[in-house]
């Protein structure tokens, strides 16, 4: 449709829409860094109002999207590290234009460790083993220490606490291009003693119950000695984290039937125990 205006003596012709123009888009991230595993956002800047925006990534493998590749933003988890391009293509009535970004993936730091606490009592050894990958350097940080002096730089360590309490310890795994990660492990050391002890255990390698162990919180000492029921010793140790495996001292499976145990054992907090019961061995 042609419409005429005057002006000045002058016929002016335009063309309605004459000044429609193709929208333009810029892709921009929230970060200039992009590990494996975190969910980065990639946003349009566009003009001239797209009427619909079509995202891609390419390699699309191991790359997971949200919500989808159709609105004006999209959130990416690369699984991989490597090199990647994230096109957008924006569209009106007037045309369609295509921008991509290039993408550097980093292999994000993985921390794994392992915590052994030596004693559910106090005084107790927490023994750790750490086991990150993709590190450049690695940190334990302990609840109870504040500060700089909370942190521990050794690969494995070992801490020692005395008293009762609730307490975590974090390891930092420190990564390229500041892809960190963190893992935790939390405890509680009890303010008191104690020794229990099972009265049935089932010695069949079936690794549900296959021996005889008092349980000790807190203990330092402990002797124990197993009878039978003419009062022949059996078996005796004289450690806290000693057991019974049901076989005699020459390596012979013990007959089913009922035995007894003595326990004596001292906690860490001066207290004293006397345990006297029957045990029962079931194959």
């Amino acid at each position: 449709m042609i419409k005429r205006f005057l002006k000045s003596g002058l016929f002016l012709f335009l063309s309605a829409g004459a000044f429609a123009q193709a929208p333009t888009a810029t892709i921009i991230s929230a970060s200039s860094t992009v590990c494996t595993g975190a969910a980065v956002t990639f946003s349009s800047i566009s003009t001239n109002t797209p009427a619909t925006y079509n995202w891609g990534v390419s390699p699309s493998t191991s790359v997971n999207a949200f919500p989808d590749f159709a609105g004006n933003y999209v959130v990416l988890t690369f699984n991989r590290p490597g090199s990647y391009t994230a096109s957008l293509t924006v569209s009106n009535a007037s045309g369609t234009t295509t921008t991509t970004k290039l993408i550097n993936v980093i292999q994000s730091a993985k921390a794994v460790f392992n915590a052994s606490l030596t004693n559910t009592g106090f005084p107790a050894q927490l023994v750790l083993t750490n086991f990150s990958t993709n590190t450049v350097k690695n940190y334990w940080v302990f609840s109870d220490v504040a500060g700089i002096a909370g942190k521990d730089s050794l690969l494995n360590t070992i801490k020692n606490y005395t008293a009762s309490g609730s307490y975590s310890v974090n390891v930092i795994a420190l990564g390229a291009g500041g892809c960190n990660d963190t893992a935790s492990y939390h405890f509680y050391i009890s303010d008191s003693s104690g020794v229990t002890a099972p009265t049935i255990f089932t010695p069949n390698n079936d690794n549900v119950n296959d021996i005889f162990r008092p349980i000790a919180r807190g203990i330092s000492k402990m002797n124990v000695w197993v009878y039978n029921r003419y009062g022949t010793i059996i078996t005796s140790w004289d450690k806290v984290n000693g057991f019974w495996d049901g076989y005699t001292t020459s390596g012979e499976p013990c007959q089913d039937g009922v035995y007894f145990y003595v326990i004596e054992a001292t906690g860490f907090d001066g207290r004293n125990y006397k345990l006297k019961n029957n045990l029962t061995l079931v194959r």
